[in-house]
């Protein structure tokens, strides 16, 4: 007897779904003692079936939903659990994507550089494997990595929807973000948010950095520059100028210095790769020009610029890279660990003083072959920006030049993109943009896409 793929999607989802329930749900009940435990039970085995009937039924919603819940608060969490709801999302979104047909099914260049540096991590991983933790680590940091396959599979209409739905949750999210940070000086609605596991850490090396939904100002900048790039690259006219306008201003208010000069280095890059016209090029000049000299005028931001090398953190950088090398003796081959504290506990990484360059973590973590194989990611993504900037129109060039931006600046001298996990999502979600480039409609045989070797057509290209 042959089962239909449709009738083995569905029994694999609702399958994936109740081993799901069946580990949530109990520890749901358990952390919670009370009187209310059978009805929060109860509760949960609703909230499974209904989220199954809508993985099967409706997978746009699930897809949307993640779009949304990344772009305006990635770091909530589920109450009384702790996990990250994008986690569950992103779940939930290879659960939908398996049970349908597959719009595209090509392989790229950047998906095997990908791939290699999930193979590296897991060879890391087993060799320094001491606590469940590293494996929980590794799971979180696995499934957000993921994603980048799972949107890459998506055609370009509902690929397109998607970056359309996070530019409008991180525009959500900045708004939401500056109201926290100016018209809200009772920190009241840090209180309220409390529940989802969003907490007030703006207060930073003597200034208030704002934070919002995203927790840590950093992690916030670099939310706020993906989804800068995706609103540029795909929304248009009105909607982009006011989504653009909302999202930088929230990315500068971050003080992230790393974000902000990863946007200059993009502008740099657009500028000197794309063949736009004359017309196009003096707006952006003029835009970058007026910008950078406006920020500077706010005696906040221009503080904390002029003491880019002589404040604390600046200090606690420089001397973590002078201890690099006697920190990693003994553990360069597979890295110190997947679960060390300093990548899950603020306080613990403030303390260690752990390099804040993505590269170099990622060799402190997974060892020599994990940092070769983020390079090789970096140096192909960075080949495939280069390439989508010879394109038109010149928006196409857009997130090419975010990603080289963010690799070039960003990357160097920040971490977030490796130890946390809704932060690699993000990031993720770029590269996926990265390699499809769903700026415009163009038929797959057309379109460039950077193929591997041993390429297969697709099912729906033939």
């Amino acid at each position: 007897m042959t089962i239909p793929p449709r009738l083995r999607g569905y029994a694999m989802t609702f399958g994936c779904l109740a081993a799901t329930a069946a580990v949530l749900v109990p520890v749901t009940v358990l952390a919670n003692t009370g009187e209310h435990r059978l009805d929060r039970l109860g509760i949960g085995i609703i909230a499974v079936v209904v989220a199954a009937a809508v993985v099967v039924l409706h997978p746009r919603w699930v897809y949307m939903a993640l779009a949304f819940a990344l772009g305006s608060a990635p770091a909530a969490t589920i109450p009384g659990l702790g996990t990250p709801v994008v986690l569950v999302l992103a779940f939930a979104m290879w659960c939908a994507l398996l049970v349908h047909p597959l719009a595209e099914t090509r392989t790229s260049a950047m998906e095997l550089a990908i791939a290699g540096l999930v193979v590296t991590s897991l060879c890391s991983l087993v060799m320094t494997v001491s606590s469940v933790r590293d494996v929980t680590e590794f799971i979180k940091w696995l499934l957000a990595t993921s994603v980048v396959f799972a949107l890459t599979r998506f055609d370009l209409a509902d690929l397109r929807a998607f970056g359309k739905v996070f530019v409008w949750g991180t525009f959500a999210g900045a708004t939401l973000a500056l109201i926290m940070r100016f018209l809200d000086p009772g920190r009241v609605l840090f209180t309220r948010l409390q529940v989802i596991g969003v907490f007030d850490i703006s207060d930073t090396g003597g200034f208030t950095r704002l934070t919002g939904t995203y927790v840590e100002p950093n992690s916030a900048g670099i939310s706020f520059l993906v989804g800068l790039c995706l609103s540029v690259a795909l929304l248009r006219g009105g909607s982009r100028l006011l989504t653009s306008a909302v999202i930088l201003v929230a990315l500068v208010f971050t003080l992230s210095r790393a974000a902000m000069v990863s946007v200059v280095a993009a502008v740099v890059f657009l500028l000197l790769f794309q063949p736009m016209s004359s017309r196009v090029r003096v707006a952006i000049l003029a835009a970058l020009g007026s910008g950078v000299v406006g920020f500077l005028a706010v005696p906040l931001i221009y503080t904390r610029f002029t003491g880019t090398f002589k404040d604390r953190g600046s200090l606690d950088r420089a001397a973590s890279l002078s201890e690099y090398a006697y920190n990693m003796a003994g553990h360069w081959w597979f890295g110190k660990g997947w679960g060390l504290a300093e990548f899950i506990s603020g306080e613990a990484a403030y303390r260690s003083n752990h390099v804040a360059n993505s590269p170099l973590l990622s060799i402190y973590r997974g060892g020599i072959f994990v940092g070769v194989a983020f390079v090789v990611v970096l140096l192909v993504g960075v080949a495939v920006s280069y390439r989508n900037a010879r394109r038109t129109p010149w928006e196409a060039a857009v997130i090419g030049a975010g990603f080289t931006g963010f690799t070039v600046i960003g990357l160097q001298l920040d971490f977030p993109v490796v130890t946390h996990a809704t932060v690699t999502m993000v990031w993720s979600v770029l590269i996926a943009f990265l390699i499809r480039n769903p700026v415009t409609d163009c038929p797959p045989e057309q379109r460039e896409f950077l193929a591997a070797p041993g390429r297969h057509r697709s099912r729906h290209s033939a």
